[in-house]
């Protein structure tokens, strides 16, 4: 029976498996891991990590241990996806069991602030910061990895055995995000309260799984302003920030407010008769509204499953907003009537390019947007649906029934491009839009066949 091992990790428990091993290899796992053991080592893993001995050469403790804390950090994050916001940051805690986090890309020092700090604090994490939507923090206990030969994989090290102090005994919550800023220039360390807009992107790119959260940019914002912002620290050595963090450790905590709705604009009612393509915003993830000045954060997620924030400021939120099923005219009409006219240059121009390079952004979607066409007579009888293409002399009158008949009714609705044509056809239905987005896709080529609905 493989030997096991439970870790506390994130609110969740990983269990270490491991087969065939020499009793000094186990001791070993064990030591670097003591910090983080669960309570019940008989309770039910949420995730098992398990290495044979056949994987690592005998002497290789050090592998081993590295390979260990890599996937029982990964599986833990794993468990925890779309749960809580996880950031790639080191935590220390303040004797009531306030959380100071210390956010930074690798190399910016997270692992030897962690050091330094957690002899004077509580050792929360140097690796992951997990945070639930009331501002409670779950530690992670793992041991630290330490560059001791330069050639050699780092050592595993348990934070007691590096004297770092244990977890108070008060909940953990949230008080101060910290943005690392290392730079040997520095004299004593500075603090610079950020602006969210220009602090988002790091924040998002040290997240994970943040796409699998159902609101991450406004959870984030909810957490930042409940605890008075993100600051930037620039300083030379961790040993000067003991005072920042406990300075910042006394910040009064608030909870988070509740996530409010999404600020992604509704249909608009009519629409554009000009000539040429249509434009629509491309699908998001999450948004949120930025004040002083108005700015907007979109959230998309690419092929790979990987968040992308992008912050739309200038004539951007003004033409993101309005963009649905609009007209270059209607969106240089709405940006003249919110901005004005421009003192120097031609506003279609002007707004053309912005629109142009939105779309080159894909943030707005040029085209691809559905509607019926002006010239179709139809009537809706709950159980059918009858339409009649006037265009056409020869044409017979179409009967649309059960999806059919549900699917007309969402593009009658206004023009939209396929997918929220989908959306509403499911919100219908009560289905989910992806079981639906072949069939409306297909019919709508149908419609468009039989001269009853149009794509510009």
């Amino acid at each position: 029976m493989p030997w096991k091992l439970l870790i506390e990790a994130l609110g969740t428990t990983v269990a270490i498996e491991l087969g065939g091993y020499a009793e000094a290899t186990l001791e070993a796992v064990a030591e670097a891991w003591r910090d983080a053991l669960a309570a019940d080592q008989g309770t039910d893993a949420a995730a098992t990590v398990s290495a044979r001995a056949a994987a690592y050469a005998p002497d290789d403790i050090a592998s081993l241990l590295s390979d260990l804390s890599q996937r029982v950090t990964l599986a833990a994050i794993e468990a925890r996806r779309g749960e809580l916001w996880m950031l790639h940051a080191a935590g220390v805690a303040a004797s009531d069991g306030r959380v100071v986090v210390l956010v930074g890309p690798s190399g910016r020092g997270k692992t030897t602030a962690a050091r330094t700090l957690g002899a004077a604090f509580g050792y929360v994490s140097d690796e992951t910061v997990a945070i639930d939507a009331e501002g409670r923090v779950w530690p992670y206990r793992k041991p630290l990895s330490i560059i001791e030969q330069p050639d050699r994989p780092k050592t595993q090290r348990a934070p007691t055995d590096l004297g770092l102090r244990p977890l108070p005994e008060a909940p953990l919550r949230l008080a101060a995000i910290v943005v690392l800023d290392r730079g040997e220039s520095v004299g004593d360390p500075s603090v610079e309260l950020m602006d969210l807009g220009d602090v988002l992107a790091d924040l998002v790119e040290q997240s994970s799984y943040l796409s699998s959260m159902p609101a991450p940019l406004r959870t984030i914002a909810a957490q930042v302003q409940a605890f008075g912002g993100v600051r930037r620290v620039s300083y030379a050595e961790a040993s000067s920030l003991a005072p920042v963090v406990a300075a910042l450790a006394t910040e009064p905590a608030v909870a988070p407010a509740a996530i409010g709705g999404s600020i992604v604009p509704q249909a608009r009612e009519q629409a554009s008769h000009a000539d040429g393509p249509l434009y629509s915003r491309a699908p998001v993830h999450d948004a949120l509204a930025l004040d002083d000045p108005d700015r907007i954060a979109l959230l998309q997620v690419d092929a790979d499953g990987q968040g992308v924030v992008r912050v739309l400021a200038g004539i951007a939120p003004v033409l993101w907003r309005a963009a649905d099923a609009a007209s270059l005219d209607d969106l240089v009409a709405v940006a003249v009537a919110a901005l004005g006219a421009p003192e120097a240059g031609d506003a279609d121009e002007l707004v053309a390019d912005a629109v142009a390079s939105l779309v080159e952004a894909g943030v707005i979607v040029r085209g691809g947007v559905w509607s019926l066409r002006e010239d179709v007579a139809w009537t809706d009888s709950h159980d059918r649906v009858v339409a009649l293409a006037l265009s056409d002399d020869a044409a017979s009158p179409l009967a649309l029934e059960g999806s059919a008949a549900v699917i007309w009714r969402a593009l009658a609705e206004g023009p939209a491009p396929a997918d929220q044509v989908a959306a509403r056809a499911a919100a219908a239905a009560g289905v989910a839009p992806e079981d639906v987005a072949e069939d409306v896709a297909a019919f709508l080529t149908t419609l468009q066949s039989a001269a009853l609905a149009e794509r510009r």
